[in-house]
């Protein structure tokens, strides 16, 4: 039988969303993403305390903002964590990096103890009682970008730096977010979260079953692997991006680079949160869940979801509270997609775009987007990802769905200068006021023909539409031209037009992804 560790450390940084934005400026949230990636990985862990820590010896697996370690007594556990934690607090001010250190069970799974091991970290976090910082003395200069003392021992060109996804060739990611805004003066938060991630941990703490090798093993290539292709998933979404727009972008840093409009700022894991010029927030999130789709973890054989949330706000606005609601709506999209999937297999993205002053929570902004009948103005969240042999009821996957909403923003800008910008933007009201006013203003206006979008953004392919077309014809069916409708489940009817028209101004497409 072989000889297992005696003591398990785990080290995680907690407050990891304030620590990260509590910069001003966009190029230094993304460094303080890297410094958290930096601190908890075998690196720095070799770096803090080199006469202690050995790779091969004492990791387990790092990822995700913590790492775990083993040891083979406690004294040695607690010298090397202790070493790893006060390099941490010199070297990067205002970080709290949290640990604890436990004894293994031999009479549990390797699953069961790490799983313990994180209780215990999580109760000790909860408590706050050994919770620290290094206070300043008053006497260091002031970093005014980074609230923090100048460090002249740190170079900034250092292992955190070197860890920062780079940009394609000839470009560069934008340092300030007056950089980052498109032509409507939006900018855009996005964040996106893996599905079951925890159910895929638990996994491969059966299939180790009392191995306790096999279970390290798979463990750090797991989380390897995430880490690689989350960040593939980013890449190719600039690389799409370039690709479709690449022509319209003119801003240029001082080395000549064309300066994109878009950067990565959390990249740990499954974690991921970047920013966009508003426009095209939507489209990069749809791109990104595709390319991410399309990848699959070696070491359970199975593909990824994920689901996200999208937040539209002016540049002036507030960028951790923007963060916090990119949460809550991807939390939200969770939601949404496990109620259709309990497995975790639909990736689905929800948004919102913010005109005025932000309400507390999301439910309190949601409350708004009641109609006066009762019904619903938004259709979102919607399903961006669909795999093969995930049942999804028909009209659902046809109406609430992010190719939906897609086809009718194309549909509505293409009408422009055939309906007064005006007359579309009023329809947002009469949306309000209910189906019957809704159905009034079109008929008032003449303009009712924008129902016909409904059956072209359905039956998206020629193909699809004369199939519908003949089908309806053989049973005397009239044109499906609906304007609200009511999923399979719910109590209460949706808008199908507001989610596109609200848009209208602030969308563009780029090329599809991998799908």
């Amino acid at each position: 039988m072989e000889r297992l560790s005696k003591h398990l450390a785990i080290l995680e940084v907690s407050r990891k969303q304030e620590y990260i934005f509590s910069s001003k400026k966009l190029k230094s949230n993304a460094l303080r993403s890297a410094e958290i990636a930096y601190v908890t990985s075998s690196d720095f862990f070799a770096a803090a305390a080199p006469e202690l820590y050995r790779p091969e010896e004492h990791l387990v697996y790092c990822g995700g903002g913590h790492g775990v370690l083993q040891f083979p007594d406690r004294e040695t556990a607690v010298a090397c964590v202790a070493a790893i934690t006060e390099q941490a607090v010199r070297q990067f001010a205002g970080m709290e990096l949290f640990a604890k250190v436990m004894e293994y069970d031999a009479a549990k799974s390797p699953g069961e103890n790490l799983k313990e091991l994180s209780r215990q970290l999580e109760q000790k976090k909860a408590l706050r009682t050994s919770s620290f910082f290094a206070l300043p003395t008053g006497l260091e200069k002031q970093d005014s970008n980074h609230f923090r003392p100048v460090r002249l021992d740190v170079s900034e060109n250092s292992a955190v730096e070197s860890r920062l996804l780079p940009p394609p060739e000839g470009y560069s990611f934008p340092a300030e977010f007056e950089e980052l805004t498109g032509e409507d003066n939006f900018l855009a938060v996005i964040h996106l979260d893996g599905n079951a991630m925890g159910a895929r941990v638990n996994h491969i703490y059966e299939q180790a079953g009392s191995d306790w090798a096999m279970c390290c093993q798979k463990l750090r290539a797991f989380s390897q692997e995430i880490q690689q292709d989350f960040e593939a998933a980013f890449s190719k979404t600039v690389d799409t991006l370039v690709s479709t727009i690449g022509d319209q972008m003119k801003n240029t840093d001082r080395e000549g680079r064309t300066i994109l409009p878009i950067r990565p700022i959390i990249l740990a894991g499954d974690d991921v949160c970047f920013v966009t010029a508003g426009d095209y927030a939507l489209e990069c999130a749809r791109v990104f869940l595709e390319h991410l789709t399309a990848m699959t973890n070696t070491q359970d054989n199975l593909p990824y979801a994920a689901c996200g949330g999208v937040v539209l706000v002016h540049r002036k606005y507030p960028f951790y509270q923007a963060y916090e609601l990119s949460e809550a709506l991807c939390s939200n999209a969770k939601q949404y997609g496990a109620k259709l999937d309990e497995r975790g297999w639909l990736s689905v993205l929800d948004w919102h775009i913010e005109f005025g002053q932000l309400k507390g929570s999301l439910s309190a902004i949601r409350q708004d987007y009641e109609t006066e009948d009762g019904n619903r103005m938004e259709l979102r969240p919607v399903l961006a990802v669909v795999p093969d042999g995930v049942p999804v009821p028909e009209e659902t996957l046809a109406f609430r769905h992010y190719d939906w909403f897609r086809a009718l923003c194309e549909r509505l800008q293409g009408e422009r200068g055939n309906i007064g910008r005006g007359k579309l933007k009023d329809l947002r009201t009469a949306i309000k006021q209910g189906e019957v006013e809704c159905r009034y203003y079109l008929q008032n206006q003449q303009i009712s023909r924008l129902l016909d979008h409904t059956f072209e953004a359905r039956y998206r392919s020629d193909e699809a539409r004369w199939e519908k077309l003949r089908s309806m014809y053989a049973q005397g069916e009239k044109a499906e031209r609906p304007l609200f409708w009511q999923e399979q489940g719910e109590e209460k009817k949706r808008s199908l037009f507001f989610d596109a028209i609200e848009m209208i101004d602030h969308w563009k497409p780029l090329k599809e992804g991998a799908l």
